[in-house]
């Protein structure tokens, strides 16, 4: 028993502490690298009981703690152990840093689950057939948008053919129905972003619910002046319609960033989510490897992995605390640069998450080269079921949101061409 062994070279104080645990106990202690068996022993024989029933697993992420954070962690009751144990390495130092009464609130908050991929910590669950239904229906609005901007271009030319000729008839015409495109391009750019947001599995129930809400109510306002449009008889008329329109526009523009974002933030939760569930199975490997008597050295890089997965999840969360201000801005009437101002904040920090977890791939590309050298077999892909803790509660669509904004120009060459 060469495990046993390293601990009784341990002072014998320690080691009698540790005699009077059961065997199971001893030989999970036993499994740990010396210098954690050593900060485990000094805790009190009670603190030290109730680490030692962790599973090997949940034992060795929490020993890699300091020993301040150690004794903080092992003052937590069997339940609480548990839940901390569960957590990634990143978020259970950041945990074991807070004071006692903060550390147990914020694990009552958590809810440990057990899943097999990042999928099944989406925000919401939507069956198979309903997401090939909505991603199809994101593909048809995508598609009409196209063809609404094509039609808005062929509709500007007609206007300045008329506008050349000088031909008054015919320019209030193609007037009407410059505005009537723009307004549809509009509508169908706004279309294309909630269909996205119905299909995001990462976008909670009640968030899509306001956003599809917000969006339909926007819908519905472009529609009553393209209806004005469309009754218009004068040029005074259409001016007006348009100059509706264009202001309209200055003040959806930012909202349909935020929207746009909110999509982006959706694909980074998802990016997030499969780095939580990559370091657990990573977790599993390494001690099946173990288990075979192979060593990989790989404890440096999967703590910063883990670093930048936390990284990334916090850097998330504040872009989605400034994106719902964002909304909340738009729903108090505030001016649009101040919109403007909180929406650009959350495309900073949306960027610097996507920075992490970048940082975080390229560490794991060397967790798994030293993985593969140490033991070919090992299979990280393995679908193998894996405990996390649930914090309570294709291209970006931000770069369609920038393509859409010629239909925004479009509004006020309209309003300035009649």
């Amino acid at each position: 028993m060469k495990k046993l062994d390293r601990i009784s070279n341990l002072s014998k104080e320690r080691l009698d502490k540790i005699a009077e645990l059961d065997k199971i106990q001893i030989e999970r202690l036993a499994t740990l690298d010396i210098k954690n068996v050593e900060k485990i022993a000094e805790l009190k024989k009670e603190r030290l009981d109730r680490l030692a029933k962790l599973n090997e697993g949940k034992l060795k992420r929490i020993s890699e703690l300091e020993k301040e954070k150690l004794e903080k962690i092992s003052d937590l009751n069997e339940a609480e152990l548990e839940k901390a144990a569960v957590l990634g390495r990143a978020r259970l130092k950041e945990l074991a840093e807070k004071d006692p009464s903060r550390l147990k609130a914020e694990l009552k908050a958590l809810k440990v689950v057990k899943v097999k991929n990042a999928k099944d910590l989406g925000s919401r669950d939507i069956p198979e057939a309903k997401l090939a239904e909505l991603r199809e229906r994101f593909d048809k609005k995508k598609d009409e948008f196209k063809e609404a901007k094509d039609e808005l271009e062929d509709a500007r030319k007609r206007l300045k053919e008329a506008r050349d000729k000088k031909d008054e008839k015919a320019t209030l015409e193609h007037a009407k129905a410059y505005v009537v495109h723009t307004a549809d391009a509009l509508i169908k750019h706004l279309e294309k972003i909630k269909a996205k947001v119905q299909e995001s599995e990462n976008i909670a129930d009640d968030r899509e619910a306001k956003i599809v809400a917000e969006i339909d109510a926007q819908i519905a306002e472009v529609n009553a002046i393209k209806s004005e449009v469309q009754a218009a008889t004068t040029k005074e008329q259409v001016k007006e319609a348009a100059k509706k329109l264009h202001d309209k526009w200055k003040r959806l523009k930012h909202i349909i960033s935020a929207h746009a974002e909110r999509v982006v933030a959706a694909r980074v939760k998802g990016l997030v989510n499969r780095g939580i569930v990559l370091e657990k199975k990573l977790d599993h490997v390494l001690a099946k490897a173990k288990e075979k008597g192979i060593e990989v050295d790989a404890s440096a890089e999967v703590t910063a992995f883990s670093g930048k997965i936390a990284l990334a999840k916090d850097k998330y969360a504040q872009a989605q605390a400034k994106l719902s201000a964002a909304l909340d801005l738009k729903a108090g009437d505030a001016a649009e640069e101040q919109i403007k101002a909180v929406a650009d904040e959350a495309k900073a920090l949306l960027k610097e998450a996507k920075d992490a977890i970048k940082e975080a791939h390229d560490i794991l590309k060397t967790i798994v080269k030293k993985i593969k050298e140490a033991d070919p077999e090992a299979n990280i892909s393995a679908d193998v079921e894996v405990e996390v803790a649930e914090e309570a509660s294709a291209e970006t669509e931000q770069a369609n949101a920038t393509a859409s904004t010629g239909a925004a120009a479009s509004a006020e060459t309209a309003a300035s061409s009649t």
